[in-house]
């Protein structure tokens, strides 16, 4: 570490790093640039916790876990979903330790201390008579929802939904994400660093090579001529199935601070494909309004960490949460409508096949990167024209941890 501590090492780390150039060694194995990001990033940026359909009924919760923090997403008795942190008032015992379940207060297993649904303290044992629980309800973080999903954050700073409601409402409104339900999820672990896996995921750079089954069907992964025709083609089919082709971007930045990213289009499938599948076909019944199969996907990007894909059947969300320096989990979840049953109006097999096998490559491919970043002999090279979208995470990054 310099002289001047945490903040010399990374302001020299930054000042070092060349434009356009992938990120120096110790971003991915310094406990020090870990402790930031963990600070600067993952306890201030928005982040998927879950969706409504986990939490139907009043007294429904489940755990969310990042940074050594503990969130309970709870649906109070009043229908509002509420973000409560996991740490009694007395003596800073974990309240809740079940994964998910349904429940008419919290108590603590220490010492007794009991909160209602809101948070607020009900019941202290054997405390003196004159004792005031008002203020000592469990820590309230904020929640909020987007097109059905929770979002969380642990800052009181960073900017909200506004305007990500005034342009994105319209574009997602055919898909009525509000009305979806998780049909399954799937959790990866992987030896690496969050950021090798963030970047991983935000260029496509490496799928032609490394994903075989998505390069068959998605024209995402390499710009032509021949996408260009079928982008055109796309606009009329999706215009016919009620879908928006705009290509929608906020980089979030207000009077330079970063502020809540978002970013939407819909690309074309190839020919063949109406879906995310092996075979092309559909696997569940179309959502929400749609009318069609448009032969297209929608990409959306919520804020920095939280990804997004929506095909004309199904939705499936990514986010990728830190448990070490070199650790990171990997969620997938996949959405249906809310009305579907397993077997009669999807096909969980087919559905799951795609994200599933490109995960588990993904996986792999991380953590070789991982390998390599570690090596003495390892130096960041140049990012290629179809990285642009790690370059441009790499600048959001660093204006994060300044």
């Amino acid at each position: 570490m310099t002289k001047n501590g945490a903040n010399g090492l990374i302001a020299d780390l930054i000042a070092a790093r060349i434009p356009g150039f992938a990120l120096d060694q110790a971003f991915y194995d310094d406990p020090t640039v870990y402790a930031r990001d963990m600070e600067r990033v993952y306890m201030r940026e928005w982040l998927y916790a879950g969706h409504v359909s986990q939490i139907p009924e009043a007294g429904d919760y489940f755990l969310f876990e990042v940074a050594g923090e503990s969130v309970i997403i709870v649906r109070g008795d009043d229908r509002v979903i509420r973000a409560l942190v996991n740490v009694c008032r007395h003596r800073g015992s974990r309240v809740c330790s079940e994964a998910r379940g349904n429940t008419k207060w919290f108590a603590c297993p220490y010492h007794g201390w009991t909160y209602n649904l809101e948070g607020q303290l009900k019941a202290a044992r054997q405390m003196p008579k004159d004792f005031d629980m008002s203020g000592l309800g469990l820590a309230v973080i904020r929640a909020e929802l987007f097109h059905g999903f929770i979002m969380i954050n642990f800052s009181e700073g960073s900017e909200g939904f506004e305007t990500a409601h005034e342009r994105l409402d319209g574009p997602l409104a055919p898909f009525d994400l509000e009305h979806t339900k998780v049909a399954h999820s799937e959790s990866y672990t992987i030896d690496a660093n969050w950021k090798l896996a963030v970047e991983n995921y935000v260029e496509c750079y490496h799928c032609a090579p490394a994903h075989p089954e998505f390069a068959e069907s998605h024209s995402i992964q390499r710009p032509t001529e021949r996408n260009a025709r079928l982008t055109k083609a796309l606009k009329i089919s999706a215009e016919a199935a009620g879908v928006s082709t705009e290509d929608i971007s906020h980089d979030g930045r207000a009077d330079g601070a970063p502020g809540l990213p978002f970013y939407y289009d819909r690309y074309a499938l190839f020919p063949g494909y109406v879906t995310g599948s092996q075979d092309g076909k559909p696997v569940a019944t179309l959502l929400g309004d749609l009318k069609s199969f448009d032969g297209g996907a929608s990409d959306l990007m919520l804020g920095g960490l939280n990804f997004f894909l929506f095909y004309s059947d199904h939705g499936v969300v990514y986010r990728f949460i830190p448990h070490g320096i070199q650790n990171t989990e990997c969620e997938i979840v996949w959405l249906v409508r809310e009305d579907a049953k397993e077997g009669v109006d999807y096909d969980l097999e087919r559905m799951t096949w795609l994200w599933s096998v490109t995960t588990e490559a993904d996986k792999r491919i991380i953590e070789n990167n991982q390998k390599g970043v570690n090596s003495r002999f390892y130096r960041p090279g140049p990012y290629s024209p179809m990285e642009d979208w790690c370059d441009q995470f790499v600048d959001r990054y660093f204006s994060s941890i300044s």
